[in-house]
Order: C-alpha cells, then structure tokens, then sequence
C-alpha cells in the first residue's frame, strides 16, 4: 500500500513556460556557480534580460559578491532598499540606495548565492530571486545560511526596484527559526517572525516527505524544511501520531547521509523509503524502518543513481518506475524489490515514453501510469499504459477524454484509477477523469466545485476522493471537495482551521482523513501542523505535534 507521498517541490512557473517552448534555465532549486560579472548592462539590449531575467540576477550577484559598490550602482537605481537579513548586520532594514545597504552587508562578508528564480512579481517586468545567504555575523549565531526571496522589477537591463519580499520568510539552517531567536530584539526582524516560529509547529515543519497509514498510527518521516536553499534543509526526523489516543511519538533520525525522500510505502510490517542525497553527487539512499524494533536498516541499490519515479506496494515488492537518472534520459525501465529475499530485479521496458511528475496506482493485479512530462511537452492523452509484474508485462491503455498534464495524484478506488487537476503548461487545470482497466475505457468527471490547481493532495476513503489544497500558480488554496464516482457528483467540505498549503501529504486513517505539512507560498518555511476531517459529520480540526 502506498499512501501521502507528496509531488517534488519544483518553481512551477519556470518549468511550464519551459514547457510552452520558451527558453530558460531549468527550475530552482538548482546550484549555480558566482558569475564573474559582466560589463556595464546596457538599457537597449532588452532582449538579453526579458522575459527571462538571467543576465540580470547574474550582474546583481557577481557585483554583489564582488563588492563592486560603482557596478551595483551602476545596474540597481532604487533610491530605497528594505532588507530585514540586513538587520543582523545595523540592526535596520531600510537602506538608503543599493550602496548603503551593500556596505551593510560586505561588513559581515554576506554573500550571495542564486537558488533560481520565480514567477514574475509584481509586474511582468518584476520578478523574484530565491537566493542563499551566509555571513560572519550569521556563523556566529550557528546559523550556517538563510534563504530567503527578493522581489525586483526591471526597466531593459537595469533593477529599478529591489527589496526583500514583502511576507517573505528569514530560513536559517539548519534551524528553520535561528535567525528569529537570534535577531528577534531588533523590531524589523520581530515584526517579520513566521506564526510557526511563534507557536513551535516550525520545529517540526516539512515538506517533500512521505507518510503512510501503519495499521494504527501515522508514521510521517523526512523531507525539507521549505525555503529555497542552493542546497535544501534536509529534515531527517519524523513522528508517529495515533489519532484514536491523540498521542504523538518521535522516530529518531536514521544513521545514514542527508537524503531527500522521492516514495515511501508500507509493507504492511516496515516502512521502505528511497530519494537522494541533495549533494554532492545526488546518491540515491534506501532504507527499511521498523516501527516495531524502532530501527533503521540501509537497503543496496544497485542500479544508477535515479529519482523522480513512482512507487508502490504490491503485496509482495515494491515496484517503481519512471524519472531520471539525473544526468541521463528518462527511465523506460522500472525496478522490483523483494524485502523478504533483499533482492531487486528491473522491469521489461515500458511502452510509453519516459517520464516524470506523472501519476501510477496499484490496481492489486497492475500498475497504471498516466501523465507527466518528458522535460519537453507534458504527456497523458493517448500515453497510458499498464504492467503486470506477475509476467513482466506491459500494455498500453485507451487514450483519456482529458489533456495531459502533471503534478496530480491519483487515487484507485478498487475499480477506477480517478485523476483530477493537474498542470498543463503554464495553466492549472479543474478537470478530471476515470480510467477502468476491466473495460480499458475513460469517462469524464462531473465539474468540480473547486478552482483550478496542482500539487494539490486526492485521498481515497472507501466510498469517495477528497481533494484538498493546491496551487494555480497565483494563489494557494485552503479548501477541498469529495467526489463520489458512483452518483458523479462532487461536494463541498468544510474549510480547514489551518492555513493553505500545497506539497503536503494527505492519508486515510479508517475513519479520517490527517492532512500534514506542505507549504503556504514558494520560498516560504515548510507548515509543521496538520489536520483530521471527518467525512460524517463534515468537521476538521488541527493537531499539532507534541514532542
């Protein structure tokens, strides 16, 4: 059984007009060397700086890091820079020009490294640079970097306006709330702490994690800690909560190397999980917990470093497929491993193209893939296919009465595999469909009552799907449906007590739904409460760990 698994955290926005056949670099997070910087940018050259603000945050950076105070001045010609990082350094974060608030900075020798960049903000000639930061000042607290975002707008190849953004976070590593308990005295840096660094739920924030249902408890483990490090704040904790008693647990950190998890299943006795190490050389880690010995076990893998795939529980193995092998094209091949015999064997090649992002259900007999992308256009309509591990397998299946998209769950209800939601391109989608292997036919979803969104969480209860949370790109949302496939027709539930969020993991108890974690906006502290909603009596109510 494979439960909560949240979609990789990805600058959706880039990566869609990428998509769209627009030219950029990839989505953050990525690392990016210290550019050396670039003479003097000249306002003609528009087409060197827009849409895409490349050249622009490379100048910004180099100059920066290069404590060229005439070259910023040169390229950054905001008479006002507001800055709360800066006031670790003055104890103010109001800055008269670019040059002040540098020689700020290069007193602590800030530096500055690029995370990537977001959505054009404000303005189509704004946009917002995640970037990393470490400081004499900041290494002095044990803080190593914070992460934080800065909104700027451009005129051709100049910044006419550059500030923190307004509502942005302070994320230190490797606690998320250092730089709060640190600078707090000092009014900027108090007026800007996150609730979560107020009431504690900070301590225990994570998003990219995975949670599966363990017979009577949920079992939540790892992740990152939000914000947009160069490299991420890596959670390697977790927790079991047991909603019957209201009890909370903590699982102590495995004794193995800093890994992201891609999947986590359920066996039924042991939580499996694998993902990569997020440096230097992205090594993908599986490991095997026992809730029952309450002990870590590190599992070989012996194919190339690999992520981005699919996972679940067949009764027998844990089956994957798709994603990257980083540098290498997309896997057509997946993988099966034996607990019992610690034993693993690859797949038959898949007749559909590689992928990633998509969607797979186990059905108890095959595996259903549908959706994703290839890097190069988004993949679904008539590019679904199953396999059958019993006999390695594959068969491609009917094309859907929906476009192609990513970022979506999926959900097996024991006779459809239902999607709905999703991206395609730059655009969320509100649409939705059923596929039923017995008849290899699709049918349409009625409308939903919910706007357009992805990376949004679909949980199966035994007699509906509920949908929560999401983005569009522009908004988060706090809100969710059920759908009941045997009348089509959707419902409204009840808004959350808690604050919107998208990448969180959403799982089925029995007799509850415990949505936990995920993330309010881009750049942000990953959210560390949850909730429980009871279908019957349309009620939600908030938990917070107590460890």
């Amino acid at each position: 059984m494979y439960v909560g698994r949240t979609n990789r955290f990805l600058v959706g926005t880039i990566a869609a007009l990428m998509l769209a056949g627009c030219s950029a670099t990839p989505p953050a997070p990525v690392a990016r060397s210290t550019p050396t910087p670039s003479p003097s940018p000249s306002p003609t050259k528009v087409g060197l700086c827009q849409p895409f603000p490349d050249r622009l945050i490379d100048d910004f950076i180099g100059r920066y890091n290069a404590e060229s105070r005439e070259g910023l001045e040169m390229l950054v010609t905001d008479d006002r820079i507001e800055d709360v990082v800066a006031s670790a350094y003055t104890g103010d974060s109001s800055f008269d020009g670019v040059g002040e608030w540098a020689e700020a900075g290069w007193s602590q020798h800030d530096r500055i490294r690029s995370a990537g960049y977001g959505a054009f903000h404000p303005t189509k000639d704004g946009f917002q640079m995640y970037v990393t930061r470490w400081s004499r000042a900041l290494r002095a607290e044990g803080i190593g970097a914070v992460a934080t975002s800065i909104d700027a707008s451009s005129h051709g190849c100049s910044i006419d306006h550059l500030e923190m953004s307004p509502g942005s976070e302070v994320q230190a590593k490797p606690e998320p709330c250092a730089f709060y308990d640190a600078f707090g005295h000092f009014p900027a840096v108090a007026e800007n702490e996150p609730d979560g660094c107020r009431d504690g739920t900070s301590d225990h924030a994570r998003q990219n994690h995975v949670a599966v249902w363990a017979g009577d408890e949920a079992l939540v483990w790892g992740g990152t800690r939000g914000g947009l490090f160069v490299w991420p704040s890596v959670a390697l904790d977790g927790f079991t909560f047991d909603p019957a008693n209201d009890s909370w647990d903590e699982v102590d950190p495995p004794p193995l190397p800093e890994f992201v998890p891609d999947v986590g299943v359920w066996t039924g006795r042991d939580l499996i999980v694998l993902g990569s190490k997020p440096r230097p050389n992205y090594e993908l880690i599986a490991a095997r917990y026992s809730p029952a010995s309450e002990t870590w076990e590190r599992i070989d893998f012996p194919f190339d470093d690999w992520s981005g795939f699919e996972a679940m529980w067949t009764g027998t193995h844990v089956l994957l497929w798709g994603g990257p092998s980083h540098t290498r094209d997309l896997e057509l091949r997946g993988a099966l491993y034996d607990p019992v015999t610690d034993e693993w064997r690859r797949t038959s090649r898949a007749p559909i193209a590689g992928r990633d992002s998509h969607v797979a259900v186990w059905t108890g007999e095959e595996m259903i893939v549908w959706g994703g992308s290839n890097w190069r256009s988004v993949l679904g309509n008539g590019d679904g296919a199953a396999y059958n591990p019993a006999t390695d397998t594959w068969r491609t299946i009917a094309a859907a009465p929906i476009p192609g998209r990513q970022w979506l769950p999926a959900v097996w209800t024991g006779r459809e595999m239902i999607v709905w939601g999703g991206s395609y391109v730059s655009r969320s989608r509100a649409d939705g469909a059923a596929y039923n292997p017995a008849t290899d036919s699709w049918r349409r979803l009625a409308p939903s009552p919910l706007a357009r969104r992805h990376y949004h969480s679909a949980t199966w209860t035994g007699t509906e799907m509920i949908v929560f949370g999401g983005y569009d790109y522009d908004k988060t949302f706090g809100d969710g449906a059920a759908y009941d496939p045997v009348t089509d027709s959707w419902r409204k539930i009840a808004r959350l007590p808690i604050d919107p969020r998208f990448t969180h993991t959403a799982l089925w108890t029995g007799s509850r739904l415990f949505v936990f974690g995920g993330i309010e906006d881009h750049g942000h502290m990953a959210l560390g409460d949850g909730a429980l909603y009871d279908p019957r009596r349309d009620r939600w109510r908030r938990v917070i760990p107590d460890l």
